[in-house]
């Protein structure tokens, strides 16, 4: 099988909710068009689905959203039965949302709340006897991908039924509060970054510290035994533990509050705003915590009921492992079966196959908007959940695969080769080539540089929500046509996996326990190549015979030929060599011969004794260690890490001599907890396992990972192999397939290659750029070199071609664009790449007798490309439709989102001043000590810098600013205006600032009043903008480079809160591009031309901007915006200095003081003497003319001191 094979018989804990703030499943797709989406079950499900059905709330056109969601292990399907308890009650409407809090978030209930949780058990139960009963119910919007899950379900809750003993689960908790203590510390200072997210932006003012203490109180109600109450079924099923299970516990922290947005909570917030708590001021931070998530709570309650009885929401289960149904449906959705030889879970002997009803007929989703794997790419590789997932991602430009990981280093996401894969692949995160995105971590980041953490036991990375696009469709709105040698691909290929295998096997520490036998195995690896094979339309046979051809030394045995004969899902199909077996034995086949001569590959099954296993399962629990394993031919060396296990007594079926010999288990499905025998199963290749049997060789399990070998598995198993248990290999079982499955046809597969486009996408010109990638021959290690190739068709191009004094160069118009100029542009012959490059690192080919030009370009990175300065917050249209697509910009419902209270009547409230410090450090460490380099060269700055970029975020740092009134005068009226061509071109109408939580941000609510040439023209805004000139008016001051900046922006910030539909017949989007004229984002960057559509023109809420004649007037040619900060990427650069950092956090840290801007130290004797800021108190000067330097950078941070309030 293509799954990862690290096993982990230690008791699995239950986790009753997740420790990360809810978040919007949808919040990448534009608003208002259908969603399928596909999930991993965890703790978060509920959160995550009902606050996505809450963020439509108002919204008139809303989505339809089908989810399917799978569930990995017998923990998986605790959290599906527990999280389809909730929904039937939430449907009944017969629970408050204080009621249905309780059943789903407390360990311990009331009589009458556990009455209710059991009656609803026994309902669901009589309900369920089959798909058909519980489809004719009234449920069934809560569907199942096949019987098996639901049968799973229901004997989790007959479970339920039945009174837990309070005794042996208050044991069960009190055991949860020990591993607590042992792997956090009695306080429990876990929780301080999960708590920092959910506190985002607001998480000063003591809001942090409040949620951990609030945190360990609920844990310690949680495990302290209550007598007036009951076990909750929910956590005593999922908690119930054998003998061989006592290690079972609770996850800590269990506390329901922080999956909410608490920032509101101890923000100012306005009379009329979402989420505002009565007499807050009354309460204690404690308090308003716990009534801001139980107001969110009852909102989404209240949304996910009305999306349901609206029929707006699908949400279907499956009991499977993520890659067990990716590949299933995969098969599915290009063969039409309902199986692909994938077992249910990593152990056991059940084979996974969809329902015929839904899946046969086509009725559910096999492609999806929305691949959410979750934490999964951290615990099996995000290169192997970007394989598996990909295959289903729907082709739009919107389409989007999250993996969630500890992103540092870009390049270590994919096994050090990001880029290779990601171009490849052709996905990668739209944050990375942007360098920018509208989602903070300066909450999580400052957290981990507080007090909280000494310097040894700081957090090594921040974990990060990546959303993976593809690429071509970002840039040209079509796929690209990339292809690659079979030569360079399998050079490149085992070149990364040798590096894998070979890191791994030398690893002496536990810092890197990721390795071939945790997340690799040649099956991985065989997937990989496959889905690589697809994309780049080869031939994946051909390539293995390229495999075949390398020199001995070269090939790392990172695949095994025999996966030629594989399916697409990693299970043999026949195959044409039915002569292999003649060549090794002649005459003399041994019995399994019978079994089929077309399969390159069979299955070999033997045991392993209880009294062999146990002892080496017992001490992983023990130690808390993961169980790798391998299967040996010790006497050849070869080893095996594709097995699968389960648990039972092996029985044959008929004799070995029989064609349809096979083997059954009569499976122990208590697994590691039981005493029967372990079984394994794995594919051999048919001709390696004659030559093995006919020299009477032996097969092994052992344990696979040397640094747990040597911490622990040899101590128990005496040998220096490490070796568990020993057979024959006569012994074994032969087969045609492991035990459980059934053999394959070879299905027809339709192969998505590199030539496939996208119907109306298709240029029409026939000089298309042809795309290969391959190693660059001249440079070492893997080095990749793309190449664009255009044969020159037009007799026009061959006559310049012809002409030896044409002279033929390149330009590059754009970060992806390279243009082949013909002499004074007589023939302009462009090249878009999917990925961006750079000029400097491209080579031109001219080939005038073969007719064509190539251009040559080389893998850089988003900072070695100064084209993509300007490249922040781009758009595309998805293909024909004409609706925007934001690449890095996520979609919200602005009239949800609490409203922070500004007033410049009254004093300025303290607890806004987080403003500052946020929307300050937009700017990276490079761009800040850039801007020091510029203000330290120019006494008299202007404002304007050599970077597009800089300039755009400051602009952006001083709307916040003024709008907020932290710094110098308050307006909420921007100009945009560059002087030197044309003058003003955009008016800025801000409403409010608004708390964003779900993106740890803020952005301000406005709308933006483009100046057009027939606008101005029309002199309809003539007495408006005479009553602006009478208002307190911010201009901003741009040049040209940062006002094409702002119209490429606008386009997203206005598609991102859009509240109304774009008009197919009248959409400019749509309506300007001919037949050979693409559709563009935005419309135009020339002067006085339209930049976005006139669909949401005049689309405001009544009363939005409180100025006379604005209804009548400005109000019809306006547009809502939403505009947040905008972050660099940590996955690019360091997103905030160390140093910085432990400054604002409250960092311990001792300093010398010193000048803020030249770095002198107080000495009297030398006449330095430092002053304070007069407004801050906190940052010194030697000079007035060094504070005057400095302004600029210190504007950002600098807070009025409390003592001028005194």
């Amino acid at each position: 099988m293509f799954t990862p094979t690290t096993h982990h018989p230690m008791a699995g804990s239950f986790a009753s909710v997740d420790i990360t703030p809810a978040i919007s499943l949808t919040r990448d797709l534009p608003q208002g068009l259908p969603a399928d989406i596909l999930c991993v079950v965890g703790p978060d499900l509920a959160h995550h689905l009902l606050f996505t059905l809450a963020s439509e709330k108002g919204l008139p056109e809303r989505k339809r959203i089908d989810v399917t969601a799978c569930a990995e292990g017998e923990q998986g399907v605790h959290q599906i039965a527990r999280n389809i308890i909730l929904f039937t009650l939430l449907l009944d409407s017969k629970i408050t949302a204080e009621q249905a809090w309780n059943v789903y978030y407390d360990a311990w209930l009331s009589p009458s709340n556990l009455t209710t949780l059991q009656s609803q058990a026994r309902k669901l139960l009589d309900l369920s006897s089959s798909l058909e009963t519980w489809y004719a119910g009234p449920y069934s919007q809560l569907r199942f991908c096949d019987w098996g899950t639901l049968e799973l379900v229901r004997d989790i809750w007959t479970g339920y039924t039945t009174p837990a003993p309070t005794a042996s689960f208050h044991t069960v908790l009190k055991r949860s509060q020990q591993r607590k203590e042992e792997t956090y510390g009695q306080e429990g200072q876990a929780v301080v970054t999960s708590s920092a997210r959910s506190c985002a932006p607001l998480s000063v003012g003591g809001l942090v510290e409040a949620l951990t203490e609030l945190t360990e109180e609920n844990w310690q109600a949680t495990v302290k035994k209550q007598e007036e109450k009951q076990p909750n079924p929910v956590f005593a099923a999922a908690l119930a533990a054998g003998e061989e299970d006592e290690r079972r516990v609770l996850e800590y922290p269990a506390d329901p509050l922080i999956g909410f947005h608490l920032a509101s909570a101890n923000a100012p917030l306005t009379p009329l705003s979402p989420y505002r708590i009565e007499n807050a001021d009354k309460k204690g931070i404690k308090e308003r915590i716990v009534e801001t998530a139980r107001m969110q709570w009852g909102a989404w309650v209240e949304a996910f009921r009305e999306a349901v009885g609206e029929g707006r929401v699908t949400v279907r289960f499956a009991a499977a492992d993520f890659f067990t149904l990716c590949w299933t449906l995969k098969r599915n959705k290009e063969c039409g079966e309902l199986e692909a030889g994938w077992f249910r879970r990593e152990m056991g002997l059940e084979v996974f196959g969809l329902e015929e009803g839904e899946y046969g007929e086509g009725k559910a989703p096999r492609e999806f908007d929305v691949v959410d794997t979750g934490v999964l790419g951290d615990e099996r590789g995000v290169l192997n959940v970007l394989v598996a997932g990909l295959g289903l991602l729907k082709r739009l430009p919107s389409a989007t695969i999250y993996t969630d990981c500890y992103a540092k280093d870009y390049e270590a996401i994919l096994e050090g080769h990001t880029s290779e894969f990601s171009l490849l692949l052709g996905v990668s995160p739209g944050e990375y080539w942007t360098n920018s995105t509208s989602v903070a971590v300066v909450d999580e980041v400052l957290a981990t540089f507080s007090e909280r953490y000494a310097d040894e036991e700081r957090p090594r990375g921040i974990q990060s929500r990546l959303a993976w696009k593809w690429n071509s469709l970002q840039v040209t709105g079509q796929s690209d046509q990339l292809t690659m040698g079979a030569q360079h691909l399998i050079l490149f290929f085992e070149e990364v996996f040798r590096g894998i295998f070979k890191a791994y096997e030398v690893s002496q520490d536990n810092s890197k326990r990721r390795g071939p036998h945790h997340q690799f195995h040649f099956n991985t690896a065989a997937a990989i190549l496959k889905v690589l094979c697809e994309r780049l339309g080869l031939d994946f046979d051909e390539v293995l015979d390229q495999y075949a051809a390398l020199p001995e030394e070269v090939r790392a045995r990172t695949l095994q030929l025999e996966v030629k004969g594989w399916g697409t899902c990693g299970v043999p199909e026949s195959s044409e060599n039915t002569d292999a077996l003649e060549s090794v034995f002649g005459n003399n086949e041994p019995a399994f011969a019978k079994l089929d001569k077309k399969l390159d590959s069979v299955a070999i099954t033997f045991t392993v004794p209880a009294e062999r296993w146990k002892p080496v399962a017992q001490c992983s629990r023990d130690e808390g260690i993961p169980l790798p394993m391998k299967v040996r031919i010790p006497e050849s060396e070869f080893e095996y890490t594709n097995y699968h296990l389960s648990f039972g007594t092996v029985k044959a079926v008929s004799s070995p001599d029989q064609a349809d010999f096979q083997d059954i288990v009569d499976e122990d499905k208590e697994g590691w907890s039981g005493s029967s025998d372990m079984v394994v199963s794995l594919y051999i290749p048919l001709t390696t396992l004659a030559g093995l049997l006919e020299s009477k060789q032996s097969v092994s399990l052992c344990t696979a990972d040397p640094f747990y070998n040597r911490l622990a598995y040899r101590k128990v198993l005496d040998n220096p192999d490490c070796e568990i248990h020993r057979v024959p290999l006569d012994t074994a079982f032969v087969t045609k397939v492991l035990p459980g499955q059934r053999p394959l046809q070879k299905g027809t597969i339709s192969v998505d290659s590199a030539t496939e486009k996208l119907g109306e996408s298709e240029i029409s010109s026939s000089m298309i750029p042809l795309f290969t990638a391959k190693l660059d021959e001249k440079a070492e290690g893997n080095v990749f070199q793309i190449i664009g190739h255009i044969d020159i068709t037009s007799d026009e191009g061959r006559v310049l071609l012809a002409d030896k004094s044409v002279p033929i160069k390149m330009e590059q118009v754009s970060p992806f664009t390279i243009e082949v100029v013909f002499g004074a542009q007589k023939l302009v012959l462009p090249v878009t790449f999917s990925v961006p490059v750079s000029k400097e690192k491209c080579a031109l080919r001219v080939a005038r007798k073969s007719r064509y030009v190539e251009v040559v370009a080389s893998l850089v990175k988003p900072l070695d490309i100064p084209q993509l300065d300007t490249h922040i917050l781009p758009s595309t249209v998805i293909q024909p439709s004409g609706i925007p697509a934001t690449l890095n910009t996520p979609h919200l419902n602005l009239d949800n989102l609490p409203i922070l209270s500004i007033d410049e009547d009254e004093d300025e409230d303290p607890r806004i001043k987080f403003l500052t410090t946020l929307t300050s450090l937009v700017f990276s460490g490079r761009e800040r000590r850039l801007r020091e380099e510029v203000n330290a060269q120019d006494d008299d700055y202007t404002g304007l810098g050599p970077s597009p970029r800089l300039n755009f975020k400051e602009s952006l740092f001083t709307m916040f600013m003024l709008s907020s009134g932290l710094q110098g005068g308050q307006t909420g009226l921007f100009a945009i205006s560059d002087p030197k061509n044309g003058g003003i071109h955009m008016l800025l109408f801000v409403n409010a600032i608004r708390l964003d939580g779900p993106h740890a941000t803020v952005v301000l609510d406005a709308a933006i009043l483009p100046f057009t040439k027939a606008l101005v023209d029309s002199k309809e805004l003539e007495g408006f903008l005479l009553l602006i000139r009478t208002l307190e008016c911010c201009t901003i001051t741009v040049d040209d480079e940062e006002l094409k900046m702002w119209k490429k922006a606008l386009p997203a910030f206005v598609e991102r809160c859009r509240t109304w539909e774009h008009n197919p017949n009248t959409c400019e989007y749509v309506t300007r591009s001919g037949e050979k004229e693409q559709k563009t984002i935005p419309l135009s960057l020339k002067e006085g031309e339209k930049v976005i559509c006139s669909c949401g023109r005049g689309k405001l809420p009544a009363d939005f901007i409180p100025l006379p004649e604005w209804d009548e007037t400005a109000a019809r040619y306006s547009t809502r915006v939403a505009i947040s900060p905008v972050y660099a990427s940590q996955l690019v650069e360091d997103i905030i200095d160390p140093e910085l950092a432990r400054g604002l956090a409250g960092g311990s840290e001792k300093r010398v003081e010193s000048c803020r801007a030249c770095g002198k130290v107080e000495d009297e004797e030398e006449g330095v003497v430092l002053k304070k800021c007069s407004r801050c108190l906190r940052v010194k000067y030697c000079s007035g003319e060094c504070q005057k330097r400095d302004w600029r950078k210190h504007r950002m941070e600098c807070e009025e001191a409390e003592e001028h309030h005194k």
